[in-house]
């Protein structure tokens, strides 16, 4: 008797969970739909201040401030530049990021992503050609976002030379 049922669509095991790859195909799927669904800030904008999101937001532009998401997701595009203190569910980084990470659940930093900052998640995906300067904390239990005072890192971000 065989433990798995395969089906065109799906593999699960006899008692309905499904298996590691699934899941994890699953989770890919969902990134590129939010990437897709995603409010975006274009090449040619800048803002500062802060922003308060629960989708999924793409910048291609320049930010300054800080960025607050419970269940959102963040996309810093090839030409994306953040100054800011961030805390989300998932980030993938392909431009410029100077500030603070924390993700309750991935980081991706793509093939040319400069990330100067802490960076706190459950998952670190990091390609050949990133720069990263910073403390990592990378915890597979996660981490609550809803406990981090970024007022108190933004101070500590600010007493380092820039």
């Amino acid at each position: 008797m065989s433990l798995f049922r395969k089906s065109a669509n799906e593999t699960k095991t006899n008692d309905g969970s499904k298996d590691v790859s699934e899941i994890k195909r699953e989770i890919r799927k969902e990134s590129k739909m939010a990437e897709e669904k995603a409010a975006t800030l274009t090449q040619d904008v800048e803002i500062k201040g802060t922003i308060k999101f629960s989708n999924a937001m793409k910048i291609d532009g320049k930010f300054e401030g800080e960025m607050l998401t419970e269940e959102g997701e963040l996309f810093i595009g090839k030409t994306g530049s953040v100054k800011a203190n961030v805390k989300v569910k998932n980030a993938v980084i392909e431009g410029r990021m100077d500030g603070n990470v924390t993700a309750t659940e991935k980081v991706e930093l793509k093939e040319k992503a400069h990330l100067v900052g802490d960076l706190k998640a459950r998952i670190l995906v990091i390609e050949e050609g990133v720069v990263f300067v910073g403390n990592c904390n990378v915890n597979p239990d996660g981490f609550k976002t809803e406990n981090t005072n970024f007022k108190e890192w933004k101070k500590e971000t600010k007493k380092g030379p820039e």
